[in-house]
């Protein structure tokens, strides 16, 4: 109801009674029946009242446009920027609520910017978070969290987060944090292969009541993997190096004991003791070089050389290593490949490994390497007709001290460290390995490398080598 609709009537039932009295009175006063005029009488109600209706009209579109303005603070529409000056009451009432807007609107315009900067500092956070009311329910997630629980923001939304995962750990945690506010810390598995290490944190407030809890997790999976092979690297270590340890100690021994009396006896330990010990030497300059390439990567491909030249290297190497076991050794490279990405001591390196490696496991038929530029790269090919992988170890090859047949690889003096050894200098340079193979057909091993200016040179036409 406008307010003037309201003083109108309260005007003119106020104005009836007084002229009732004042003509009541008369009568007493001077003891004569007056007679009522009710035309003077309409007129003086009517006429002040039109004037009280006038005003009351004018306060009535004041207050209607405070009132709006307020409105319109509540609702975050408008900012009452431009209400009209009031004297009085009113306009102390439009002043305030003036001040009062702009306030506001600081006040609204800070709260989102610091939103805004918390929304993007959770998004970019590597940790997932997850903010819950204080009985529970999810509140916030952000990207990482939806990552790693594979739970949208807007999904799980004032749900608990009980009914999510059902991880008992996590939930008794939580409810220590809301009901006695006291932090914890766990670690889960979640979608059987990802490990995760949780951090619950309870919002306290002034009297130590819980009013939420922030949840943080930290991906711990390739930590936990690289703990893993270092204990494996460890084990593995200490067995190869107590093999040969083992085998000197004990010939040792025996020669103390008597043994070295007998020419034949003494010669034939001295030649284990020494064949163990350079086991153990091969054993030792490997992980050395392992672990020097693996600490010295960028400088991996910080040189340039070509494959004829690498392979002329080990030629002496190989050349009657294969021949001794009656294997045909093929090797295609041509002259006008470019230079690779990668200085030649290492590059020989590769092709010495990968082709010893094919020799030794390879008892009859031959053995080739073929080179050629493929999509911006050079692309190496080892193969052999030898024994083969079983298809369950290929993905293992490639892992120190992994051995197809452990046996057969004591036997003839591998450490298992060479093909980890070839993938740390390819991949360490830019380029990448693979192996496909057959159980009793051979194996093949594919070595893609980058070239140093990244085409063919114009020396001359592609030539092949055959040994």
């Amino acid at each position: 109801m406008r307010i003037k609709w309201l003083i109108i009537p309260i005007y003119l039932l106020v104005s009836s009674l007084s002229l009732l009295l004042f003509w009541l009175g008369a009568q007493v006063q001077t003891g004569i029946r007056l007679e009522i005029d009710f035309m003077a009488l309409a007129f003086a109600i009517l006429l002040p009242g039109g004037i009280v209706y006038f005003f009351a009209d004018r306060l009535g579109e004041r207050i209607e446009r405070i009132y709006s303005a307020v409105k319109g603070i509540a609702q975050d529409q408008s900012q009452p920027t431009n209400l009209p000056e009031f004297t009085y009451e009113l306009g102390n009432l439009s002043r305030e609520v003036t001040e009062l807007g702009q306030r506001l609107k600081v006040s609204i315009s800070t709260n989102r910017r610091e939103s805004q900067k918390i929304q993007a500092i959770l998004a970019g956070m590597q940790e997932g978070v997850i903010s819950l009311d204080r009985v529970g329910r999810i509140v916030l997630l952000n990207r990482a969290a939806e990552k790693l629980f594979g739970k949208k923001q807007d999904a799980v939304r004032n749900r608990y987060l009980s009914e999510l995962n059902g991880f008992e750990k996590l939930e008794e945690l939580i409810s220590i944090a809301l009901e006695k506010g006291l932090p914890g810390q766990t670690e889960l598995l979640i979608r059987s292969k990802m490990m995760i290490r949780v951090q619950v944190n309870p919002i306290l407030e002034e009297k130590d009541r819980s009013q939420g809890a922030v949840i943080v997790c930290y991906d711990i999976t390739e930590l936990r993997r690289l703990e893993q092979l270092r204990t494996e690297f460890v084990g593995n270590v200490s067995h190869e190096l107590r093999t040969p340890l083992t085998s000197i100690k004990g010939f040792v021994e025996t020669l103390l004991d008597g043994a070295a009396e007998v020419p034949d006896l003494r010669e034939r330990f001295l030649n284990i003791i020494h064949k163990e010990t350079l086991r153990l030497q091969r054993l030792v300059d490997e992980l050395l070089t392992l672990s020097r390439i693996e600490n010295q990567r960028p400088d991996v491909c910080n040189g340039r050389s070509r494959i004829q030249e690498a392979y002329e290297k080990i030629k002496p190497v190989i050349g009657p290593y294969a021949e001794a076991k009656s294997i045909e050794l093929e090797v295609v490279i041509p002259n006008t490949l470019p230079e690779v990405a990668m200085g030649i001591d290492l590059l020989s390196q590769v092709l010495l490994n990968l082709m010893e490696n094919a020799v030794k496991y390879t008892a009859k038929g031959r053995v080739w390497l073929h080179a050629s530029y493929v999509n911006q790269s050079i692309r190496l090919e080892f193969g052999d007709t030898g024994c083969g992988i079983p298809q369950e170890d290929l993905p293992r090859v490639f892992e120190r001290f992994y051995r197809v047949d452990k046996a057969r690889s004591r036997e003839q003096g591998g450490t298992g460290l060479g093909l980890s050894i070839v993938k740390h200098i390819v991949e360490g340079a830019g380029g990448k390995i693979w192996v496909t193979s057959k159980l009793g057909s051979g194996s093949l091993f594919i070595c893609e490398l980058p070239t140093r200016n990244g085409g063919i040179t114009n020396e001359e036409e592609p030539k092949d080598t055959n040994l």
